[in-house]
Formats: structure tokens, C-alpha cells, sequence
């Protein structure tokens, strides 16, 4: 349980303007499935002790990273409820939703490294789709586009 009583950086604001093609969305979840996949089997990349525990949206399931992303047209994590590792939800769809979620609280709790990931690699890959914000500080957003950029050989877009 997160027991710091000062802020934790961790707010994530993102408005969808349009939809993701097809191809762009299939790029985009299988380089959310890498990044997660990295994390989880080498989380010393990122510099972590151990790797996040990423469930599915509302925190109580282990989530399965696989085909499912690209079929379902939506892609959603978080962290692990019951061990009190868990914010609000992280979800992306692909096409245009009215009344999406749009932001993410993640209170600095371990899957917020997942979801800058994802952010980054969403900037880059479907560049004017989302307009993103947040409360992160730049040097952390730079750790993860260097990690991105050093294992995927992606030049991340550093946001805007």
C-alpha cells in the first residue's frame, strides 16, 4: 500500500481526436506487447528491481498480452488490486470513442512505467491521434523513450 502522503506524480490526461487504422493499431499493440513483455522478463532494462505486476483493467486479473489487443479494438491495464498496486485504468481505444476514459491516475504505483511506455510509443506511432499531457517529469518520460529507443531501436517521440 502506497503510504507517502505527498504527491506522487502519476496523471496521465489523454483526448483522442480520430480513429487508428488497422495497420497502425496492429504496430502499435504488438509494441505494447513488446514493452510489456521486456518489462516483465527484464525489468533491470528499466532499471526496476522486479517487474510490475500488470493485470487487466480493473486491476484483479493477471492480463495476457497477446492477438486479443488488436481483435478486441482496445487495449486496457492496470495494476494488481489486492495487492493495493492498482489506479485508475489505463485504456486506448482504436476507434474514436464518445465518452472514452481520458485520463489515468496511476498515484506513481509500478504499471505507470507500462503506461508512459504506451504513451510514447502511441505518440509515435499514431502521432495525431492523442493529444497528450502530464504531471510525470520530463526525466522520467526521457528514461523511457532511451529505453524504448535502445531495445526497439524505436526513436520515441518525447511528448510535446
Amino acid at each position: 500500500m502506497n503510504t507517502n502522503v505527498s504527491p506522487v506524480p502519476g496523471i496521465f490526461h489523454f483526448l483522442q481526436h480520430g480513429s487508428v487504422s488497422p495497420q497502425d493499431w496492429q504496430a502499435l499493440c504488438q509494441a505494447i506487447t513488446t514493452a510489456y513483455l521486456t518489462l516483465y522478463w527484464q525489468p533491470g532494462t528499466l532499471d526496476l528491481d522486479t517487474a510490475p505486476v500488470i493485470c487487466e483493467h480493473t486491476g484483479n486479473c493477471l492480463y495476457q498480452f497477446d492477438d486479443n489487443l488488436v481483435r478486441l479494438g482496445m487495449t486496457g491495464f492496470n495494476g494488481k488490486r489486492f495487492t493495493h498496486l492498482a489506479g485508475d485504468p489505463f485504456i486506448l481505444y482504436r476507434r474514436q470513442t464518445p465518452h472514452a476514459l481520458i485520463r489515468c491516475d496511476t498515484r506513481g504505483y509500478p504499471y505507470h512505467w507500462l503506461v508512459m511506455a504506451t504513451l510514447l510509443l502511441t505518440n509515435t506511432l499514431c502521432p495525431t491521434t492523442w493529444t497528450i499531457e502530464s504531471d510525470v517529469p520530463v526525466k522520467h518520460w526521457r528514461k523511457v523513450a532511451h529505453w524504448l529507443t535502445y531495445y526497439y531501436q524505436i526513436p520515441v517521440s518525447l511528448l510535446s
